[in-house]
């Protein structure tokens, strides 16, 4: 019985977590369409990025999180919530990474050009803005570009370093979430009888 509530946990996890990766993945894609496509003011620019890239999808992280441990009966202990999210969370990050990167190849392989120019952009906009001399901002601009270089030219060994630590991230945020949503199913208490 236990073993199948622990099975049936990591299933609507999983299933879970294709939906929290589609989310998130929108959310990615319309903070891109925000911040490159769209004429927008720089606050707008430097805002939207962290708000529907952080923000947002940990909200729906929680939202979802709330609506599978009702989906499972309302009662969860630590161990089954973490499974359960870690399977909702390493399924939304598997979503989202394929998704992106069907993006980024396929649809539109100029995206990590545009974000850079628009980053660059902006930043040199607002460091403008704050009167400093445009020698300096050069030498940031030629910062920035030397460290997207240096993010472009990954190598298999890396990507696969890089993936390893993503497991670990995932694991850890895991814990934490099903630390704050886990509900422990109330502890029977046997009626006092009098003698």
């Amino acid at each position: 019985m236990m073993q199948d509530l622990n099975r049936q946990i990591r299933i609507k996890g999983a299933i879970y977590g294709i939906v929290l990766g589609v989310i998130i993945l929108a959310l990615n894609l319309i903070s891109y369409f925000i911040m490159v496509k769209l004429n927008t003011p720089k606050w707008v620019t430097a805002f939207s990025q962290p708000l529907f890239t952080n923000v947002l999808p940990i909200v729906a992280a929680a939202l979802i999180c709330f609506r599978l441990r009702k989906k499972i009966g309302g009662y969860w202990t630590l161990r089954q919530a973490s499974s359960g999210i870690f399977a909702m969370f390493l399924t939304s990050y598997l979503i989202f990474f394929f998704g992106m990167l069907l993006y980024s190849k396929v649809i539109d392989p100029a995206m990590a050009l545009n974000i850079e120019n628009k980053i660059e952009s902006v930043k040199a906009a607002i460091r403008k803005d704050q009167g400093v001399s445009q020698q300096h901002i050069d030498e940031e601009t030629k910062g920035l570009r030397k460290d997207f270089n240096e993010r472009e030219n990954t190598s298999v060994l890396r990507s696969v370093q890089s993936f390893g630590i993503v497991i670990v991230l995932v694991f850890l945020a895991s814990l934490i979430f099903a630390a704050l949503f886990k509900n422990d199913p109330p502890a029977y208490v046997a009626p006092n009888k009098k003698q």
